[in-house]
C-alpha cells in the first residue's frame, strides 16, 4: 500500500512538472550568442531571438547570469549625433504570437563586471525572466564577432 501511495505522489509530481514545462514552452529562444572580448575587458553582451507562442503579450522583465556582477537589459537611443546605451527598466514587450530580436545596435543583454574572460568557444548560462512568472535558462555560446559588421563598440558606450 505504501508503494502505491508513493507511486501516486510521484505521478502527480511528474504531471505538475510537465504542466510547468508546457507553460514555459510558450516562449521559444533561438540564435543565442555572446560576444567574446579581450581578457582585459570587463563587459560583454549577449544576443538572441525570443518567439512568443502565446496568444497574449508577454514582457521580458529581467536577465540573470553568474558570469558577471551585473546583468541588465539594455537598448540604444539616438540623442542628436550620438547613440547612447540605456538600461531598460520597464522590460521588453513581446507581442502575442510575435518575436523580438535582442541584437547588436538594439535591445541586448549587457553583462558588466565579468567574473572571468569570455573567450570564443566558451559558453555562458543566462536566465530570462518573464512577466508571467516563467523563466527560461539558455546556454549561450561565446563567439568572436569581430568579423561581423562593426557597430558601436560596447566598451566605448556610456552605461
Amino acid at each position: 500500500m505504501q508503494l502505491i501511495k508513493k507511486l501516486v505522489m510521484a505521478t502527480g509530481m511528474v504531471a505538475g512538472l510537465s504542466t510547468m514545462t508546457a507553460q514555459a514552452a510558450n516562449v521559444e529562444i533561438s540564435k543565442p550568442v555572446a560576444r567574446a572580448v579581450p581578457a582585459v575587458s570587463t563587459n560583454s553582451a549577449a544576443f538572441l531571438t525570443i518567439d512568443n507562442k502565446e496568444n497574449k503579450e508577454i514582457t521580458l522583465v529581467a536577465v540573470e547570469s553568474d558570469a558577471a556582477a551585473r546583468v541588465e537589459l539594455h537598448g540604444h537611443k539616438q540623442e542628436g549625433d550620438m547613440v547612447r546605451m540605456f538600461r531598460v527598466e520597464e522590460g521588453i514587450q513581446i507581442p502575442a504570437r510575435g518575436q523580438i530580436k535582442l541584437q547588436s545596435g538594439g535591445y541586448h543583454v549587457m553583462m558588466m563586471g565579468l567574473k572571468q574572460p569570455m573567450k570564443a568557444g566558451d559558453q555562458v548560462d543566462i536566465t530570462l525572466r518573464f512577466s508571467d512568472g516563467d523563466s527560461k535558462k539558455v546556454k549561450v555560446p561565446v563567439m568572436d564577432m569581430s568579423q561581423q559588421k562593426k557597430d558601436m563598440a560596447h566598451s566605448a558606450m556610456k552605461h
